[in-house]
């Protein structure tokens, strides 16, 4: 115990020797030019943040939308055919009565915007085109409605890849129009 005291006494002694050699020796002002370098080493540093901001907001650019996504937009259809829905947007003919007449083909372009065309489902070698959610082959007949009257819409051809659509039944005249699936 008595070995203990001793050196706890000693280390006392060493570390008020320490502060009053500190008081009295004390350190000259760094030279100018360690100035400079402490400078210098600072306006580094501004440079690596202004890298690391800059290289931020790169990441940010690119990543946006996937640490930040937009909300689904349901009515961005990419099978939607787009001659249909700007004829349909335009106003024109669907917002005037049906005392006016409409030609085949814009009747037939304003029907096609109403349905949604969803693919081309081959099952069992038989092609099937998916028009509001349901299954037509080859020669079925499925109805639109355009101002307030059925439009009926033949399937005259289909293939993978492509769908020839005619206008059926319809005192307007004939319209056919082809659209490309894929």
């Amino acid at each position: 115990m008595k070995k203990q005291q001793k050196q706890v006494a000693a280390l006392v002694i060493l570390c008020v020797l320490w502060a009053i050699s500190a008081h009295y020796n004390k350190l000259p002002p760094p030279p100018p030019s360690v100035i400079k370098t402490k400078a210098a080493k600072s306006a580094g540093d501004t440079v690596l943040m202004a890298r690391f901001h800059r290289i931020r907001a790169r990441m940010d650019a690119l990543y946006h939308y996937r640490t930040k996504p937009v909300p689904f937009d349901p009515s961005g259809d990419p099978f939607r055919i787009i001659a249909a829905k700007s004829a349909s947007n335009s106003g024109g003919a669907k917002d005037s009565g049906p005392a006016t007449p409409m030609s085949a083909d814009h009747l037939l372009n304003l029907a096609l915007g109403e349905v949604q065309i969803g693919g081309v489902v081959t099952k069992d070698g038989i092609t099937q085109l998916i028009v509001d959610g349901r299954l037509h082959r080859e020669g079925d007949v499925f109805a639109a409605k355009v101002s307030n009257r059925l439009v009926l819409i033949k399937i005259k051809s289909l293939s993978t890849y492509t769908v020839t659509l005619d206008l059926e039944g319809s005192s307007a005249g004939k319209a056919e129009v082809r659209v490309r699936l894929q």
